[in-house]
């Protein structure tokens, strides 16, 4: 058994991950985020991780000593007395470990700062909606420097006399009811949490007579470092997985209750951040009540996901029609906005896809599978085809996982920042099952001996994720997150009106470009890159200036990138730094020792 999984470990890892990748590994080139995870944060994972793999070919006595350590392990006084507790009080001490480790984390970890435009845009989004607004006023003074003020996942009307981000609002929503309670940190965490009891409930409903699969999921599930780091941040990742979950549990349940309750959590899940993740998910399932000959549910989920999709949808024309701006949307803007505008951005995805992007998938495969318990990947690969055999719920959620990973290869490879594989972060309730599932199919075929060294090697993988892996990889969170931190503290304190981001040769320089959507905050932080010289000029008659570029975010410790030295044409950001602005030179933001 346990040679089977460390046989597709390998497979997962290096045929699928490292191989498409050894262009990248032997040139020690890296051109770009995906490359840079890869040297300096996954590598350190794969390589001990290998090395055990395939210590039974390399190394056939260390395999058995690896045996008899299972035995050992699953002989250990902590581990019987683990064993000898009620799952329900496991599944209750994970859910208390998940959510301390997400609201410590929030602070130690990642320095209580959103690092990617996805997690900032949420916290945007919440600000507007705690003041029981759809969209953001924009001040008449401000509306030309839109671009600059925000210059990326930020939709403005009505000729920038408002503005929101380019997100649904669930996830923001979430959020705000969070900062209302004085808890916005503690969002994500309590969505972990909630993922851990749900997927532990989802697994009792699947298998009545065996609790301890449904507690091997929640197990999994809860000692995943994507999981647990995730729960430090504000992405809308951890709130697709526990809705995803809350849903199936609804929907296996049953009964008008359950559906009814399924058909609101899907509404939100909906509208966590982008439309197409939940959908991914329920479709297999709904696919399966057309199978079944459920007409009534069948009919039910599809007319109702079709209405929960078109609101969706037309989300952004509802807002401004609650606004009520008191103008008419340009025909451009309000196509832009509704269900054409939806499409054409569908296609232009689409037709972006080349061939090119399977090695950057096969990078994202590798994250999937090292930010996980080292089981559940090679599980749920050893899953995939019993599952789809079996029908009902276990087809139905390998289904999804297959849908939404080809979904994504064709239409977001990149993912950008992401702690593991977020674009599969709301599936890994459905990876855990599976792979709980596919664990105890092949214990049941073992002699009780066989057992025994079974549940050592799961003991062991469980110890080695939760107190080797996780905290490698908060610490690898930590020291990526903590240079952009710094800067962004240094940017607030800067002792001017207006802070200039020249991003050139800065990795995600454009990210420290962020501001209150009612541009109360001081200093303003403008994009240099999107000022006209007649709107610097301007800007430089009315506001002090200070400039951050590649030099000063060096000194905070944030990655360079190589700079484009094609043009000769002189760049607006290097004359700024020479002006004498409000009657002050231009200064530089520096790293203070």
């Amino acid at each position: 058994m346990l040679r089977r999984i460390l046989t597709v470990w390998i497979f997962l890892v290096v045929l699928v991950g490292v191989l498409p990748s050894l262009p990248t590994l032997v040139a020690g080139h890296l051109s770009g985020l995906a490359d840079l995870f890869l040297f300096h944060q996954d590598i350190l994972v794969v390589a001990p991780l290998f090395a055990v793999a395939a210590s039974p070919w390399l190394a056939p006595g260390v395999a058995l000593d690896l045996g008899r350590l299972c035995q050992a392990f699953a002989r250990s006084k902590a581990v019987n007395w683990l064993g000898g507790l009620q799952p329900r009080l496991v599944v209750a001490s994970l859910c208390a470990g998940c959510a301390l480790a997400g609201w410590v984390g929030a602070t130690w970890v990642y320095d209580n700062y959103t690092l990617s435009m996805d997690e900032f845009m949420a916290t945007f989004d919440a600000v507007i909606l705690s003041h029981g607004q759809l969209l953001a006023p924009v001040s008449i003074h401000w509306r030309e420097y839109i671009d600059a003020l925000a210059p990326a996942f930020v939709r403005n009307f009505d000729q920038s006399a408002y503005w929101v981000s380019d997100y649904l609002p669930v996830n923001a929503g979430f959020r705000a009811l969070g900062g209302l309670a004085g808890a916005a940190s503690l969002v994500n965490p309590i969505l972990t949490s909630i993922s851990v009891v749900a997927v532990f409930a989802v697994g009792r409903r699947m298998w009545p007579r065996r609790p301890g699969l449904a507690l091997a999921a929640a197990i999994l599930l809860g000692t995943s470092s994507q999981v647990l780091i995730a729960g430090m941040t504000s992405y809308a990742m951890p709130a697709h997985l526990a809705l995803n979950l809350v849903w199936l549990w609804l929907f296996l349940r049953g009964g008008r209750l359950g559906h009814a309750g399924a058909l609101v959590v899907g509404c939100l899940a909906c509208g966590l951040h982008q439309l197409a993740f939940h959908p991914l998910f329920v479709a297999p399932f709904v696919a399966q009540l057309w199978l079944e000959r459920r007409w009534r549910a069948a009919v039910l989920y599809t007319v109702a996901y079709a209405a929960i999709c078109l609101f969706w949808v037309e989300y952004w024309q509802i807002a401004i029609a609650v606004t009520d701006t008191g103008s008419v949307l340009p025909a451009t803007a309000a196509a832009q906005t509704g269900a054409s505008g939806f499409l054409d951005q569908a296609r232009a995805i689409a037709k972006s896809f080349d061939l090119g992007s399977a090695a950057l998938m096969a990078k994202n495969i590798i994250r999937f599978v090292t930010w996980q318990n080292p089981l559940t990947a090679p599980l749920l690969a050893l899953s995939a085809w019993p599952a789809f055999q079996a029908r009902g719920t276990t087809r139905s959620l390998i289904l999804g996982f297959a849908t939404t990973l080809g979904a994504v290869c064709v239409l977001m490879p990149y993912q950008g920042h992401g702690w593991g594989y977020r674009y599969l972060h709301g599936l890994l309730g459905s990876s855990c099952l599976l792979a709980a599932w596919q664990w105890g199919r092949m214990a049941d075929a073992l002699s009780s001996p066989e057992r025994a060294v079974a549940r050592g090697a799961f003991a062991m993988a469980t110890a080695g994720s939760l107190f080797i892996l996780f905290p490698l990889r908060a610490l690898q969170a930590h020291q990526f997150v903590h240079p952009y931190a710094v800067a962004e503290r240094a940017i607030r304190l800067a002792p001017t009106d207006v802070v200039l981001v020249d991003d050139r040769g800065i990795l995600f320089g454009i990210d420290l470009v962020r501001n209150d959507p009612y541009l109360l905050n001081r200093p303003l932080v403008m994009y240099a890159d999107a000022l006209t010289v007649e709107h610097a000029r301007s800007l430089c008659a009315n506001a002090t200036i200070s400039m951050l570029d590649s030099a000063s975010a060096g000194g905070f410790g944030i990655p360079r990138v190589p700079v484009d030295s094609s043009s000769n044409l002189p760049h607006l950001a290097d004359s700024i730094k020479h002006w004498n602005c409000h009657g002050a030179p231009v200064r530089a933001i520096v790293a203070t020792p």
